[in-house]
């Protein structure tokens, strides 16, 4: 499969570089509904067993279901984690990103009813590139099957193979284009937000080994 992070550059068309979706779409649920389907891939490092369920989260019954289950878990990760993680940045850089990363703020004529259609909208959306995007570069899928040649070895490996890590080398690229492009138009030298804590030196350091230990 390629890279998950990659497949968030599937979506980006309907992402603004504000960090906003486009119309009435939710931004953090078209990129992490992107990669949603794979959750299970991820997940099996903690609970043995799980990762037979990707087969289904890569599945169109699965897009409409448990997908946009799995996204809206990822995205109430993502809103307690978000703060935090921009706090273990230089105190100088944090209003520049969390401007990026905080994406929309809540709109008082959005009525309840009409964001969660639209973050489900959203989800489905994100996890529909994920699982489209896989059917070519995966073998036994449906894109795989339609195109034969897409299975044809070339030296060593198939072309989907070829594929798979092409368009995910491609993809980081894009992303990194957009990330950098959309920071910069984030205006400079502002405070750090209220949101995002001060954190102490030993809590940045606590959050080091937390994360060579997760490494």
């Amino acid at each position: 499969m390629p890279f998950t992070l990659s497949h968030a550059a599937a979506v980006l068309p309907a992402v603004r570089r504000t960090g906003r979706g486009r119309g009435p779409l939710v931004a953090s649920a078209l990129v992490l509904g992107s990669f949603a389907p794979d959750a299970f891939y991820f997940l099996d490092a903690v609970v043995g067993g799980v990762m037979a369920y990707g087969d289904f989260t890569h599945s169109l019954v699965g897009v409409v279901t448990v997908d946009a289950l799995l996204t809206a878990a990822l995205v109430a990760c993502w809103l307690l984690l978000r703060e935090p993680l921009v706090a273990l940045l230089p105190r100088g850089r944090q209003a520049r990103v969390h401007g990026f990363v905080r994406g929309e703020a809540w709109r008082r004529e959005r009525r309840p009813a009409a964001l969660v259609g639209w973050f489900y909208v959203s989800a489905v959306a994100g996890s529909l590139t994920h699982v489209g995007w896989d059917s070519f570069t995966h073998m036994d899928r449906y894109g795989t099957h339609t195109f034969p040649a897409l299975s044809a070895y070339y030296g060593p490996l198939p072309l989907y193979s070829y594929l798979q890590y092409g368009s995910s080398a491609v993809a980081a690229v894009v992303l990194a284009w957009f990330t950098v492009s959309a920071l910069r138009r984030v205006p400079a030298g502002r405070p750090a937000p209220a949101e995002v804590p001060v954190l102490s030196r030993a809590e940045r350091w606590g959050a080091a080994g937390l994360f060579a230990v997760c490494g």
